[in-house]
């Protein structure tokens, strides 16, 4: 357990202050939720920029790092939801793509192949942060719609090209 694995773990347990203060609702409690969402994406740079550069990558940050962030998005879509400021169609898209990735991710790892982020996914991951740290903040909610739109489009498109990579590296 080193300090780029901790700190994915960090991201975990902030998640669920993202949800609470996200669902109470209220300008102080967005702002909140915001804060920790915002903190929460930075640990997702930060360990990665600490594995790399210390050279301290490991099998289980390849595996939690991921599921944090999937985890993330996630928990903090599906209040936005109920709240009206996501549809529901959008999110299910993200949602299902996210699974699916996972699934297959568990599967190329069980077939001893790590499948690592990819340049166009982590260009959906940023643009999900920045459209739902927008969406929290109630801050021009069509323009992060559309930015949230953007990023479903990506994530329906690396979700295409990680399953075309899996299916080249593991059944060849």
């Amino acid at each position: 357990m080193n300090l780029s694995n901790t700190l994915t773990c960090s991201r975990i347990l902030l998640i669920p202050l993202v949800v609470l203060f996200l669902i109470e609702g209220s300008r102080d409690s967005n702002q909140f939720a915001a804060f920790f969402f915002i903190l929460a994406t930075f640990t997702d740079w930060l360990d990665g920029h600490l594995a790399r550069t210390r050279n301290q990558t490991t099998s289980l940050g390849a595996i939690l790092d991921p599921i944090a962030d999937k985890l993330l998005i996630i928990s903090a879509l599906l209040p936005l939801v109920s709240l009206g400021r996501v549809d529901s169609w959008l999110a299910g898209i993200i949602i299902g793509r996210e699974f699916l990735v996972t699934v297959l991710r568990g599967f190329a790892i069980n077939e001893g192949t790590i499948m690592p982020a990819q340049t166009m996914g982590k260009w959906k991951m940023g643009l999900e942060v920045v459209s739902i740290t927008m969406l929290i903040l109630n801050l021009f909610p069509l323009i992060a719609k559309y930015l949230l739109i953007l990023a479903m489009i990506l994530a329906v498109v690396s979700g295409i090209e990680y399953f075309r990579k899996a299916v080249k590296e593991i059944f060849q």
